[in-house]
């Protein structure tokens, strides 16, 4: 296949690389540590121009969801079949959308899937799409007849006001899976963990959000894999 030189150049490299960190909401810090470099390696990469080697571009490819060829080339990743989702955690994903404000430990169990291939197809038969989907690892047992612990759940990061249904909602600085259902005031939030108590979250008539400032919606759970062995 014939690539246009300027496609090729490191320039038009950084500037893919540049576009998908922006997309994935992931700063050069994070980038490092993910890629397990040094942030200083990391920046001569993306600012002084230092090549990119190999392992670091496979390396970078995963990271950002993306393929090798189109890191390198800029060869168009539209027509693919399927996407690269990142699996995180529900609070590296509150804190990659900024709704945390410390950084999380990272997730720490190595049988679970680093990165989950996901066709197009099904997304688009959830209504889901790739800029708006995340994969999180469920760590809670808190709604565990609908999702277990160590399930991976599909989420939609764009649904920020409630409705019924299952979502991750960050309530003074701490992440929580519920099932929302709509009450007079606002919306309930209950568990199927008898030793957890539910909550009601008010909302605000003129905006449909929440209305206490320490209660934030991060995303609707749309369907869940289970990992569970047999």
């Amino acid at each position: 296949m014939q690539y246009a030189a300027e496609a090729t150049t490191h320039a038009a490299f950084v500037t893919r690389v540049t576009e998908l960190m922006k997309v994935r909401e992931i700063s050069a810090t994070k980038l490092a540590q993910l890629l397990e470099e040094s942030e200083s390696t990391v920046k001569n990469m993306l600012y002084k121009g230092t090549s990119c080697t190999r392992e670091r571009l496979v390396q970078l490819a995963r990271v950002l969801e993306t393929t090798v060829e189109y890191l390198a080339t800029g060869s168009d990743i539209t027509k693919a079949d399927d996407v690269s989702l990142m699996v995180q955690s529900p609070e590296q994903l509150a804190f990659t959308l900024g709704i945390l404000a410390k950084e999380p430990p990272a997730i720490v169990v190595e049988s679970v899937l680093r990165t989950l291939p996901m066709p197009l197809r099904l997304l688009s038969e959830y209504g889901l799409t790739p800029e708006s989907t995340r994969a999180v690892l469920v760590n809670t047992d808190a709604l565990k007849s609908v999702v277990s612990r160590n399930d991976i759940i599909l989420v939609d990061i764009s649904q920020k006001t409630l409705h019924e249904g299952v979502y991750l909602i960050s309530i003074r600085d701490s992440v929580v899976l519920r099932q929302v259902s709509p009450v007079i005031t606002g919306f309930a939030l209950t568990s199927t963990n008898p030793n957890i108590l539910g909550t009601t979250v008010p909302i605000d008539s003129d905006t449909g959000l929440p209305k206490n400032a320490d209660t934030r919606v991060i995303a609707k759970v749309v369907c869940r894999m289970s990992l569970s062995a047999l």
